[in-house]
Parts: C-alpha cells; sequence; structure tokens
C-alpha cells in the first residue's frame, strides 16, 4: 500500500509535508533522492544502526560493509549521492553540547555544502540534535526526519523543537526549525523495546488528560485488560499492540499536536500545554540518570504530580483526580519506577531548575507546570498556559511515591 500523505502546518512559519506506511523501505528511499543533495549526511544512533543498519542500503553502491571506510563514507556512482554516516550514543546520550561539535567537525571533514541533505534516522533525542545541527550549518540546512521510536512519529514530528542538554538541565538549548519532509515507516516500531513502546504510549496519556474525548477513549481503548486478553490471550500484564491499534493511536497523536500548533508553530501559548507533567519528568528523568526512565513515561509520573498540586490548590476535585490519575495507571503500572529511586532532595532541587522557569516569575519557593481542572481543561493563564505553585507540594507527592529522603535506606 503507498504511503499516506499528511501535512504538518505550523501555523504560518513552516508547514512540511509528511509521508506514512509500514513496510515502506522503498518510498523512502525515492523521497530522499527527489531532494538531489550532492551528499547526504546520515546520522543515526547505536541502536538503530545495530537493528536497522542495512534500511539504506541501496543509497549506496553494494553494500555498506564494502563501501564504507572507518569515518562511515561512501563515495557513490549511477547518479547517487555521496552518503556519510554517523552514529551517536543512544537517548540523551547524544543530545550533549561535544556531540553537537563532533556533527559540525564531521559536516567540513567531509565536505558538506549547501546542498548537502541532514538524514536525521533515529529516536527523538537523534532527531533534537540533529534539527538542531541542521538548522546551524550554513544557516539552515536541508533535513529530512525518519523517526524510528513511536514517541517520535507522533510527538517529536509535530513539533518545530530542535535542542540538546547542557549542564545537567534538559533541552535548554535548541533552536525551532522546519525539516523538508518526514517519512514514517510504522515497522519500526516492531522492534522497540518494551520501554521504547511504552514511551511513545506515555505522551499519548498526556494528549488524552490535556484534551479529554475521543483521545481518551483511544488510549484507553488501546490499554483496556478486556481488549488485550481478548486479542492476545493473555493476562493483561503482558502488552502487545496490534498494526491497527497502533495506526490509530499515531493518527491521534499527530491530530492532538497539529490541532493545537496549526495556531502556535513556537509553542508559546497554546501549545504550551502539551509541556504538562514535563516540568516533574525532567526532573526524574534527570535523578535516574540518562536512558533509565523512558521520556513519555515519565512524563506520565509527572501527570501524578501535577494532578496532586491541582487538588491541594482546590483546581481539580478528588473525582476528577482519581478520573485522570486512572487513565495514567493504565500504562504505569505495566511499568512502575525502578529501585533504588533517587532522593526527595535531588528530584526537587533539578526540578526547580527546569528550563520553563522564570515565565511565572516564580519565587525561591515556587515551582510552575500546566495545571487541569478535570480531563479536557486546563487552566488558562496569561504566563503561556503556566501556573506556578508552592514547591512543597511536588516534595509531598515525591515522599507519596516512595522516594527516599537523603540519606534515607531503600
Amino acid at each position: 500500500m503507498p504511503m499516506e500523505s499528511l501535512s504538518f502546518v505550523f501555523a504560518d512559519r513552516a508547514t512540511v509535508p509528511g509521508w506514512l506506511g509500514t513496510d515502506v523501505q522503498g518510498e523512502v528511499i525515492q523521497h530522499i533522492l527527489d531532494v538531489k543533495p550532492d551528499r547526504v549526511l546520515l546520522i543515526t544512533d547505536e541502536t538503530v544502526d545495530s537493528l536497522h543498519h542495512d534500511y539504506f542500503a541501496p543509497l549506496f553502491k553494494g553494500s555498506e560493509a564494502d563501501n564504507m571506510g572507518e569515518t562511515g563514507a561512501c563515495s557513490n556512482t549511477s547518479g547517487l549521492p555521496e552518503v556519510d554516516k554517523l552514529v551517536l550514543p543512544c537517548g540523551d546520550a547524544c543530545k550533549s553540547w561535544g556531540n553537537l561539535t563532533a556533527l559540525m567537525e564531521w559536516a567540513f571533514r567531509v565536505g558538506a555544502t549547501k546542498r548537502t541533505l541532514v538524514l536525521a534516522f533515529g529516536g527523538g533525542a537523534l532527531m533534537n540534535v540533529s534539527g538542531l545541527f541542521a538548522s546551524m550549518l550554513f544557516r539552515g540546512s536541508k533535513l529530512i526526519y525518519v523517526p524510528t521510536t513511536l514517541l517520535a512519529m507522533h510527538d517529536v514530528t509535530t513539533s518545530l523543537k530542535t535542542s540538546i542538554c547542557f549542564d545537567g538541565r534538559k533541552n535548554n538549548i535548541g533552536t525551532f526549525y522546519a525539516p523538508l519532509k518526514i517519512l514514517i515507516d510504522v515497522a519500526f516500531c516492531r522492534t522497540l523495546p518494551r520501554g521504547e513502546l511504552f514511551s511513545g504510549i506515555g505522551e499519548l496519556a498526556k494528549n488524552a488528560a490535556l484534551l479529554g474525548g475521543k483521545h481518551a477513549e483511544g488510549f484507553s481503548q488501546a490499554l483496556s485488560k478486556d481488549r488485550i486478553n481478548s486479542e492476545h490471550g493473555g493476562s493483561g500484564e503482558e502488552f502487545a499492540i496490534d498494526n491497527a491499534t497502533l495506526s490509530m493511536l499515531l493518527a491521534l497523536g499527530i491530530e492532538a499536536k497539529m490541532s493545537i500548533l496549526v495556531a502556535d508553530a513556537y509553542e508559546r501559548t497554546s501549545g504550551m500545554i502539551f509541556e504538562y507533567g514535563h516540568t516533574v519528568s525532567h526532573a526524574i528523568e534527570k535523578a535516574y540518570g540518562d536512558g533509565v526512565v523512558p521520556h513519555g513515561l515519565g512524563v506520565t509520573y509527572g501527570m501524578l504530580s501535577s494532578s496532586y498540586a491541582a487538588e491541594k490548590l482546590g483546581i481539580m476535585s478528588a473525582a476528577d483526580r482519581e478520573e485522570h490519575d486512572q487513565l495514567c495507571w493504565l500504562l504505569l503500572k505495566r511499568w512502575p519506577l525502578p529501585s533504588p529511586m533517587p532522593s526527595v532532595e535531588k528530584v526537587l532541587a533539578l526540578a526547580m531548575r527546569d528550563s520553563k522557569r522564570g515565565i511565572c516569575g516564580e519565587a525561591d519557593d515556587e515551582i510552575s507546570d500546566v495545571l487541569l481542572r478535570r480531563m479536557g481543561d486546563h487552566v488558562p493563564t496569561t504566563t503561556q498556559n503556566l501556573s506556578k505553585f508552592p514547591c512543597h507540594l511536588v516534595e509531598e507527592w515525591l515522599v507519596d511515591m516512595g522516594f527516599p529522603r537523603e540519606g534515607q535506606k531503600q
């Protein structure tokens, strides 16, 4: 079946053509060749390279093994562009100043020009650093995203944000930059480990809570114990996802983001609602160490901290919080936080350094996040839809969740 065409409209800033399909390697490669670059800078990560190193083999003369030297360079004939490949570490480890510098040095070393195409082949973190690199190279180079994780397919492609992490903080250096094309081959989801699959589903939980309606219904249906039992003959504790459900979740995820960003390309007003749960999520992820807690799962835990604060502030009723949290636990019961847990003090200190800090003019004892009154009903504010509140509410939630105090044995 041919790839389905999509249009990613970021207000008046950019309209990016996209294509979606399953087992569509040939079409993906043709879309790349249609750009007619003089050279392709293929950026991937260690895991993707080990699983899918042959996906772009048709771009090379013969096999990669025969034609690529230690630098990953290949000189091609038959009208194919020259291809250079650089393999970065997995996850947030690739989003460093050092790796951004390495990308720049590599590009000029292999002879990149303004006709060169940057091809980002990997998950969300890989796409973040590759997008930042492309936005800076020659003040903006051609960029194509080929996402390989569920999270990247519906949550990263639907944003103009690029970033790296610096000084122990998440996403505090970056730009807004539009790719030339977005090419989604859903077949990559077949090789996702459990944590990465759940990470993509976690961001869908966020959309379900923010927008309610069909987004909440679709999420709940996908994680329903009855559905899993009937379709996969199990106890409901294991998890499998069929192609139809996966396609449904992807469609919902893309629609959720683009329905808002069509009016707010830079996610500074209405689009800021997609930061829901991220203040505590980023802190938990950094406190555990890069790669331990997948991002979408961290977001879902962060949502629980925000609903706790909302109820304590009298913004969300106990009944509405219970409905919200039950939706989160549909996923989180399948992925509990690992032990040993970082200390309350460590997580809270990281949360107080969140990259959004300052938008609300927080006092030293305040923190900020998007808050909800109920599912589908966020609290609007004049500070980019962020609300500030006492940080002791996050501290209380961390204690309730079992995070230890400093020096406390687990």
